[in-house]
């Protein structure tokens, strides 16, 4: 199965089917409850440059994509964990607060696990 990254933070929690729920965000989301998931990893968050430089429309999406994998070569122990977790055969569902799992980092992260990069 997949890593999930279709859902964002504020999606109601289904233990069932979201398994692991990371959160991936520089910040803990505002009025996010605790409860809402499992592990906090800041860290996997793309830097507060990129993301500034990505939402005030200074680097294209497939920029921002690039420079964010490179970002995420410093974070290898993070990503092999969790790759790990997802080779056996737990279920991982990837947060952050973005509306748009198409356009956020998340999905990128998701890509990374799943090939242990």
């Amino acid at each position: 199965m997949p890593v999930r990254y279709e859902k964002n933070a504020y999606d109601p929690v289904q233990p069932r089917k979201d398994g692991l729920r990371i959160v991936a965000t520089r910040y803990w989301p505002r009025g996010l409850t605790k409860d809402a998931a499992n592990l906090y990893l800041p860290d996997l968050s793309p830097s507060a440059e990129l993301l500034g430089a990505y939402q005030g429309d200074e680097i294209t999406w497939r920029e921002f994509a690039k420079q964010y994998r490179r970002e995420m070569i410093g974070q290898r122990s993070h990503i092999r964990t969790l790759n790990w977790l997802h080779e056996r055969g737990d279920t991982l569902t990837v947060l952050c607060a973005c509306e748009d799992s198409a356009r956020c980092h998340r999905r990128l992260l998701a890509g990374l696990i799943e090939r242990g990069a």
